[in-house]
């Protein structure tokens, strides 16, 4: 190898260490600016969306129909019915109060935690008895007492 050839292939050794971590950031850079875009994008299709809602709330016809779904408002002159089932509790007329109701009842795992609470608070004349055996049909004398009072009579 020459002086030459042993230079030219330091300079681009040299040049390959300055460009390499550069192009790296570069092509970083590139990728987190798409991805802020995407973001940004999403955030004004939501901020667009949230714009429609409150034109929506400025109509006083919108208003006037949630406050009667959400609050069960009535008009004046208006007869309102509640309907209740065999039970005779009030049925759910919207998805708020049937999701309300339903957030009231608790998860499954809670109901199941105070069933096996309140399992452990029982009392014994909290269990029923076994069939058979109440003290009806439980005899007064022990049938081995019997015999033996047959053998003390001979």
């Amino acid at each position: 190898m020459t002086r030459r050839t042993l230079a030219l292939v330091a300079l681009v050794v040299v040049a390959l260490a300055a460009l390499v971590p550069t192009v790296n950031t570069y092509v970083a850079q590139r990728q987190q600016l798409s991805e802020l875009r995407t973001q940004v994008a999403q955030q004004e299709a939501e901020v667009e969306d949230l714009r429609a809602q409150v034109a929506r709330w400025e109509d006083p016809s919108y208003v006037a129909a949630r406050a009667r779904e959400r609050l069960l408002f009535a008009m004046p002159g208006e007869t309102q019915y509640r309907l209740t089932d065999t039970s005779g509790r009030d049925v759910p007329l919207t998805e708020a109060q049937q999701a309300a109701e339903e957030a009231k009842e608790g998860e499954w795992f809670s109901v199941l935690w105070e069933s096996v609470e309140g399992s452990s608070r029982l009392t014994p004349e909290d269990i029923p008895d076994e069939v058979g055996s109440t003290d009806e049909d439980v005899p007064e004398q022990d049938p081995a007492d019997d015999t033996d009072d047959e053998d003390t009579d001979q």
